[in-house]
């Protein structure tokens, strides 16, 4: 005799759309349920289905709550060789199949720019002339909108070379852009020049809000290190403060706000070389990351200066899973971001 199987009977369907509807008509329910969404493309089609769904995933307050449960993903590595012309590598990350299409525009934006800058999806890209008599051009570029440029006004010229007495030495400048945060102006940024011998550094402030740039801020100090070392420094703008690693044993620091140089020591144990690296953290201080051949040791400053470990990290066991194609480097390569 064949043994019958006893189906399952579901609930009716007028009480399944009734218990369906008890939850999605929820709205602290429906909010919980958004929330858990884990792609922002998820997010954008979850909007489509009503008008009070759209209301829900718009809100500012949701939006916020949604980021910090779902920060950005990286999308890619820039690697930029250490010396001058070197090639500059974008090794792309693999993407879930509800990203990997805008991580593709995304990437493809990186190798098509010099990148100054970048800040929550903005870069802020240099422009050479073909006219080499011509000065390059600045502009703000949205990741997942590279056709809709934001033309920047010209920097102004540099006076930090006239507070460095040119000796013997050689001496050296530079010009560096960084994105700000300033509200709803996107294009606000920091102009910073940079100038230095072997003996001194002096540094020009301006800033640029609404198209129209601060009057400048001069100021120098000492800094006794070889030129190329200063070149090659590692360097951060944290808030209102840009952090500069030095040969020295300590970090050199320059407030805008006061147009003034200051000097922070290493955390104890901790030595100058170029495998320190700075980082920028979600409130306030700074984090200074060592690396010692797979692993990470991280440090966190406080606004009075007072350092405290935080983690070593294993970087085998933290960077495993993002699966990034196999990439041979020759020694003088560094990760930007």
């Amino acid at each position: 005799m064949a043994s019958s199987k006893r189906k399952r009977s579901g609930p009716p369907p007028a009480a399944a759309a009734v218990s369906v509807a008890s939850v999605l008509g929820n709205d602290v329910l429906l909010t919980e349920i958004l929330l858990r969404l884990d792609l922002p493309t998820w997010l954008v089609r979850a909007a489509l289905v009503c008008r009070r769904w759209l209301r829900r995933a718009s809100d500012q307050a949701f939006l916020r709550r949604f980021r910090g449960l779902h920060p950005p993903r990286v999308l890619a590595l820039r690697v930029v060789g250490l010396w001058f012309g070197s090639e500059v590598r974008i090794l792309p990350i693999p993407q879930p199949p509800g990203l990997a299409a805008a991580a593709r525009r995304a990437v493809w934006n990186l190798r098509r720019s010099d990148v100054c800058h970048c800040r929550n999806g903005r870069l802020l890209v240099e422009m050479e002339d073909p006219d080499p008599t011509m000065s390059a051009t600045y502009a703000i570029r949205r990741l997942l909108h590279p056709t809709r440029d934001v033309p920047l006004p010209q920097p102004p010229p540099s006076r930090s070379s006239s507070l460095v007495p040119h000796d013997s030495g050689g001496i050296a400048s530079g010009r560096r852009l960084f994105l700000l945060e300033d509200g709803h102006d996107s294009t606000a940024c920091l102009c910073l020049n940079l100038t230095y011998n072997e003996a001194v550094i002096g540094a020009d402030i301006s800033i640029l809000k609404s198209g129209v740039s601060s009057a400048e801020r001069s100021t120098v100090t000492e800094l006794p290190q070889f030129l190329l070392d200063t070149m090659r420094a590692d360097n951060l703008l944290v808030g209102n403060k840009f952090y500069m690693m030095t040969t020295l044993g300590y970090i050199l620091g320059l407030d805008l706000t006061t147009a003034s140089f200051f000097t922070l020591q290493l955390p104890d144990g901790v030595r100058s070389s170029s495998s320190l690296k700075f980082s920028r953290p979600q409130h306030s201080g700074l984090y200074l990351i060592a690396a010692k051949r797979l692993q990470l040791c991280v440090w966190h400053c406080d606004d009075l200066g007072h350092w405290a470990w935080v983690h070593t990290i294993s970087v085998r066991k933290a960077c495993g899973h993002l699966n990034v194609r196999r990439w041979v480097p020759n020694g003088h390569r560094k990760l930007l971001f």
